[in-house]
């Protein structure tokens, strides 16, 4: 147990001020950062109990905040219902270090059903938006949401083209109307009406109301065959097989209930935990969602799933909240969450952990999809803590003072001594993130100069290290020995960022040198420091020679000089690049174009623009 003395003086004052009543207390560093941020039937009772109090040392979360928090500030609410709601906005709006983190809504798609337009589509984004279509997701599984795409166009068929519908005119129907996916609006082989009839029944379907869209649609065919539209009958009847066989390849027994409900399960490994969502429509398993959650205080299962229930339902605009929601654990404040989802539903919702019976069994296959999930996140961390061990290898290897988490590759492409070029490649972890890639055109060195290049290049770097200080390299490699080497430290000293580590890379022997010193390091060939740093030079050269060729491209395009006899591409490229176009080669003297191809390429060019060699253009 913490003594008093222990505690500081600020936190010690504010333990003996904290009030008998609901609310949210929130745990601030020395930088007055919040840390944590926790709700609590009594603040008094439940703020003392980080610092003293039964289990107080053994608890993980009482032992990480005593040691880091310098200030606590808490919020007096009417209830317990009220404390949760405000505890659910400060963790959002803060995003406290310490607090459960669910991977985050954003990275995962939707589908989209454009109601907005006169024909709608379906489409994937990963954005929602108060703009009068439908969003239905998130889809934590790309694949399947792939799949429910195609398998709507082709039940439906709704259209995938882009054409801004209706047309003034028909046009001819694409392939997707031959294969029978599409029923060609744009032909005016079906009206708006008939069209929109497709667009609800996808929608009942996406809903995971498939009871109502059978009744619906036999209702149709049933009609159709009444006004003996045979014809228009029989692709209903063949659509509600075909919607047969769907949901019996998808139908998981969960017995005869078409109650909505929700099956969500909790599964967890130290600080890394599972959860997954079964979604319950009309007897089948509509969708699977999985969610990874980071647990950095190892809370207990129950305080997990009112932390996910609170932002599955809550912070989702698109939540569908059921009457029935199952959880593999006990929750610590079921009944406030029942009142808080009641008010947000309008109706009648009950959580519940089943202990026996059909409901238990059901839980019972969430449970197990969320183990089999935690384990391959499980999998995932050691694969990303091996590749953190080879940047701890590389920084044994080298000798470096700290550890080369992001490691910058540089390197320099000319043709001829013209359109000089260099690339910054960046590896993090020992992967590559291209999007921190960047390359640069050298604008004050003229020929061939690669050591004036690096300078060039390195000096306008490190003035964006003075502005973007986060971007600071743990390491930069250069693509050469001794002299690139010296050339790029020089202008790091000049600036006065003579601290940052560097090597250079000489390809022949894959030797690695360092700034001030002759001696060059050998590594083993089959040793994983040396391969993480072949492939960031290899890497940087690749990017390099891309660039310079895509700059080469623009004046290699066809023109008369292709019918010189004898004239090279290097030799047209520098005549271009001198004279800035074809036509003022063709009138350029003798004299000018010796001084820039030589006496006798300039007599192959002017005998051609003379007519004494037939010439193309």
């Amino acid at each position: 147990m913490q003594t008093p003395e222990a505690i500081s003086g600020a936190i010690a004052q504010k333990l003996e001020l904290l009030p008998n009543t609901p609310g949210v207390y929130l745990f601030k560093n020395a930088k007055g950062e919040i840390i944590y941020v926790g709700k609590a039937v009594n603040l008094r009772n439940r703020v003392r109990n980080y610092f003293s109090g039964r289990g107080a040392d053994n608890h993980l979360a009482s032992h990480v905040l005593r040691e880091v928090a310098a200030d606590i500030e808490w919020v007096v609410t009417q209830n317990e219902t009220e404390a949760l709601i405000l505890e659910a906005n400060l963790a959002k709006k803060h995003a406290p270090r310490y607090n459960i983190e669910l991977k985050d809504d954003k990275h995962y798609p939707y589908l989209r059903l454009t109601k907005s337009e006169a024909f709608p589509r379906i489409l994937v984004t990963r954005q929602v938006a108060k703009d009068g279509d439908l969003y239905f997701g998130p889809y934590t599984n790309a694949k399947a949401m792939r799949r429910t795409l195609q398998l709507l166009q082709g039940l439906f068929r709704i259209r995938d083209c882009d054409l801004n519908l209706p047309l003034a005119e028909a046009i001819r129907p694409c392939l997707s109307h031959h294969l029978g996916r599409c029923d060609a609006p744009c032909a005016f082989l079906i009206g708006s009406e008939a069209y929109h009839k497709l667009i609800d029944e996808a929608a009942l379907m996406l809903r995971g109301k498939r009871k109502d869209l059978m009744q619906e649609l036999t209702r149709a065919m049933q009609g159709a065959a009444a006004a003996e539209r045979f014809e228009e009958a029989a692709r209903i009847r063949d659509q509600i097989a075909n919607l047969e066989t769907v949901q019996e390849r998808q139908r998981v027994d969960l017995g005869t209930e078409d109650e909505p409900k929700d099956l969500i399960a909790v599964a967890r490994m130290g600080k890394v935990g599972c959860i997954t969502v079964l979604e319950v429509r009309d007897g089948f398993v509509n969708d699977r969602k999985i969610f990874e959650v980071h647990i950095p205080l190892e809370q207990d299962e129950g305080a997990i799933l009112t932390e996910f229930i609170r932002k599955f339902y809550l912070e989702q605009e698109l939540a569908i909240i059921p009457r029935e929601i199952a959880l593999s654990h006990a929750l610590p404040e079921e009944e406030n969450l029942e009142e808080l989802l009641r008010g947000i539903r309008g109706k009648p919702v009950h959580i519940e952990v089943p202990q026996r019976g059909e409901k238990a069994r059901q839980l019972h296959l969430a449970l197990a999809n969320a183990k089999m999930q935690l384990t391959e996140f499980v999998i995932r961390r050691e694969r990303k803590n091996r590749q953190s061990y080879l940047v701890s290898a590389l920084q044994e290897d080298l000798g470096l003072t700290s550890a080369p988490k992001r490691i910058e590759g540089f390197d320099i492409s000319h043709l001829s001594g013209t359109d000089t070029v260099a690339s910054q490649v960046v590896f993090i972890d020992g992967k590559p993130a291209k999007k921190e890639y960047r390359h640069y055109n050298v604008k004050t060195v003229e020929g061939i100069d690669d050591f004036a290049s690096m300078r060039e290049i390195l000096g306008r770097r490190i003035e964006r290290f003075k502005t973007e200080p986060d971007s600071m390299p743990d390491l930069i490699l250069i693509d050469g020995g001794k002299g690139q080497l010296r050339a790029a430290h020089d202008i790091l000293m000049e600036k006065g960022f003579g601290a940052v580590q560097m090597i250079g890379l000489a390809k022949r022997l894959e030797e690695i040198f360092f700034p001030g010193s002759s001696d060059a390091l050998l590594l083993p060939k089959t040793s994983a420091s040396l391969k993480l740093l072949q492939a960031v030079r290899d890497e940087a050269h690749r990017f390099a020679i891309t660039f310079q060729r895509s700059k080469r491209g623009k004046y290699l395009t066809t023109t008369w000089l292709d019918g010189v006899k004898g004239l090279g591409e290097k030799t047209k490229l520098k005549l271009l690049q001198a004279f800035g176009s074809p036509e003022a080669v063709r009138v350029a003297d003798h004299a000018a174009l010796s001084e820039v191809a030589g006496h006798a390429r300039a007599s192959l060019i002017r005998r051609a623009v003379d007519g004494d060699q037939p010439k193309s253009g």
